[in-house]
């Protein structure tokens, strides 16, 4: 069976549905033995080749699932493999590309400081791996992904990952140098152009998303709804009203994008391999647009056990890294990854034909640098 039809299979067969019933951690013991007989008995041989596998280490050398990026790299050897991470040389990104470098890989960093970029890769100048820091991107404005994505072309024959993990979250209001709404402008419309123009040459695609997906309110809180957090709205995305921005559902709306696109780009392009990751309530820069006080809540609803855990970069950055190298058949096409296995994603996530319809709203806006 080919990818393609892998894909359909799973699609008309309801799993992607399914699996959002079986979110277990790896080492629950008999609650994990159990969960996995229900799903044979369900008699699904595609659920149970493609994601009953996630539970399992990805190499002999993981006796559990890795803690840290670091961890999610041991017992690889990615020497001669590609990877481009966005957002490179800060938090996830930067733990992603230390990762990936120790296990010899060449990794392109692609971010927007020249200087920043400049530092960061001029400490991994004695190898293993190999950092390509040449050009900055910007994913705020489609003529410098364009130029970018050119320059990748001619540079690299194969792309073996393209990370989209870069993105602003919770910003004021404000639209991008092409008019769209700062957040999806960003998260979402820049990636897309980015991953279109390379998806000849790319074989596997990492789109950075969050529980935000799920909110129905402002965080911390008891705002997130698998079932009532809103669907994806391409009317607003080039509308911005001052007075009337809701900062926190436009982060929702892009990382909801985030997803429905790792969901179609597959479809479209039935070589690419492709998911979405949670990487967890991470400490960077990314919170730099919250007020103090809401800094406060999540810092007490951790320690209050309320909320969830704060993790460094690093261990943030661990599923993005194990999708980014784990076995084409460990790989669900278009899943929904936490914790470095599958996860439940929200409901408003599972309409293709949602993905369908920002996919084309994305390819026609970024025509012109398609060109």
């Amino acid at each position: 069976m080919c990818r393609r039809e892998r894909n359909a299979k799973i699609r008309d067969t309801g799993l992607l549905r399914y699996y959002l019933n079986v979110y277990v951690q790896l080492g629950q013991g008999s609650g994990v033995r159990a969960r996995e007989r229900s799903a044979v008995n369900a008699g699904s041989d595609v659920f149970t080749k493609h994601v009953l596998r996630s539970y399992m280490p990805a190499t002999k050398e993981h006796q559990t699932l890795p803690k840290t990026a670091l961890e999610a790299v041991k017992g690889y050897d990615l020497s001669g493999k590609v990877f481009l991470i966005t957002g490179a040389y800060s938090g996830l990104g930067a733990a992603s590309t230390r990762a990936l470098l120790s296990a010899g890989a060449t990794v392109i960093a692609a971010g927007r400081n020249a200087k920043s970029q400049a530092d960061f890769a001029a400490g991994f100048s004695s190898g293993p791996g190999t950092i390509d820091a040449e050009m900055t991107l910007d994913l705020g404005n489609l003529a410098s992904v364009r130029d970018f994505a050119h320059h990748i072309q001619a540079k690299y024959a194969t792309i073996d990952c393209l990370m989209n993990n870069a993105g602003v979250m919770n910003t004021p209001p404000g639209k991008t140098s092409d008019g769209f709404e700062v957040q999806m402008g960003t998260n979402v419309i820049g990636h897309f152009l980015l991953a279109k123009l390379l998806a000849p040459q790319t074989k596997r695609q990492i789109w950075l998303s969050s529980t935000a997906h799920l909110l129905i309110g402002d965080p911390p809180g008891d705002v997130h709804d698998h079932a009532k957090a809103p669907r994806i709205n391409l009317d607003i995305i080039d509308k911005v009203d001052d007075q009337a921005y809701d900062s926190w559902h436009r982060y929702q709306q892009s990382k909801l994008g985030n997803i429905l696109l790792a969901k179609r780009f597959p479809i479209e392009f039935g070589h690419i391999e492709s998911c979405a990751v949670h990487p967890g309530v991470v400490r960077t820069n990314l919170s730099r647009h919250m007020s103090i006080v809401s800094i406060l809540k999540y810092v007490w609803a951790a320690i209050t056990g309320k909320g969830s855990k704060i993790l460094t970069p690093e261990q943030g950055a661990r599923t993005q890294t194990l999708c980014a190298i784990m076995h084409p058949e460990d790989l669900v096409p278009g899943g929904y990854y936490a914790d470095c296995i599958l996860a439940r994603e929200g409901d408003s996530a599972q309409h293709m034909d949602d993905a369908k319809r920002l996919y084309d709203y994305c390819d026609n806006a970024t025509r012109h640098f398609q060109e």
